[in-house]
């Protein structure tokens, strides 16, 4: 290769400038990532309170037995839920707490009536927490 063409090709594609700075950047972007993913799973692995309609039967235009199974990681805690009953409007014509006392199993299943002011269709749970 002669210097002309040499010289050509440093002009073409000249050195690089920026360095390897961006690699000390993007590990620390990693680790902060991974910091925050360990961090997310081991704070919503903890054990929350879940409760589910198992069974609903429409008795009356103003009743709706429910059969709701209250799963709580730690018995030894007590656990409030929202229970509600829907119309086929889709408006709420019913509502009531669920409690269940500390002590027992983890899994809690509970038939109860709830009075509506309208016919039900369906039945369903919308939030659980503990019980202080």
């Amino acid at each position: 290769m002669t210097d002309d063409a040499a010289a050509r090709l440093a002009r073409r594609y000249p050195p690089q400038r920026s360095g390897r700075w961006w690699i000390p950047v993007a590990l620390a972007i990693a680790a902060a990532g991974a910091s925050w993913l360990v961090w997310a799973g081991s704070y919503g692995a903890t054990g929350t309170i879940t409760a589910r309609v198992d069974a609903f039967e429409v008795r009356s235009d103003t009743t709706i037995a429910v059969t709701v199974t209250v799963d709580r990681p730690d018995p030894s805690q007590g656990a409030e839920c929202l229970l509600y009953a829907q119309a086929v409007s889709y408006d709420r014509v019913g509502e009531t707490r669920i409690q269940v006392d500390p002590g027992g199993t983890g899994l809690t299943t509970m038939r109860l009536e709830l009075r509506t002011f309208k016919r039900a269709t369906t039945a369903a749970v919308e939030s659980c927490r503990t019980k202080g």
